[in-house]
C-alpha cells in the first residue's frame, strides 16, 4: 500500500487522537506509517492456501492443556517475588493510580 503523502496521514491520525506533533515528527512517523502499511500490504499478497485457520482453546480437539492449578514451588515464588519493589507480606504493592 503506497501513502500518496505520508506526513498528512500523520498529521491527521494525531489530530484524530488529539495529539500535536512538533516540527520534523510528521514527517518521521509519516515514514514510519509508510513501511508499517507495507508490511502489512506484503502480508496480504501471502499465499495461504492450504493452511489451516487458527485453532482457539475452545474448539474442540484443541491441542492446548487445561488449565489446572498447581501448587507452587516455594523457590519459584521466591524468585519471582525478589525483584519487586515494594511487597505487603506476599502480596505485590502497586501505587495508587486512580483517584476514587
Amino acid at each position: 500500500m503506497s501513502i500518496d503523502d505520508p506526513e498528512r496521514l500523520a498529521r491527521e491520525l494525531a489530530g484524530l487522537a488529539r495529539l500535536e506533533l512538533h516540527a520534523g515528527e510528521a514527517a518521521r512517523f509519516g515514514e514510519q506509517l509508510q513501511a508499517i502499511l507495507g508490511y502489512l500490504d506484503s502480508l496480504q499478497r501471502v499465499d495461504v492456501e492450504g493452511v489451516p485457520e487458527y485453532l482457539s482453546a475452545e474448539q474442540p480437539g484443541s491441542s492446548l492443556r487445561d488449565d489446572v492449578v498447581t501448587p507452587s514451588h516455594p523457590a519459584m515464588v521466591e524468585a519471582a517475588l525478589a525483584g519487586v519493589p515494594s511487597l505487603r507480606g506476599r502480596l505485590v504493592a502497586v501505587p495508587k493510580f486512580k483517584e476514587d
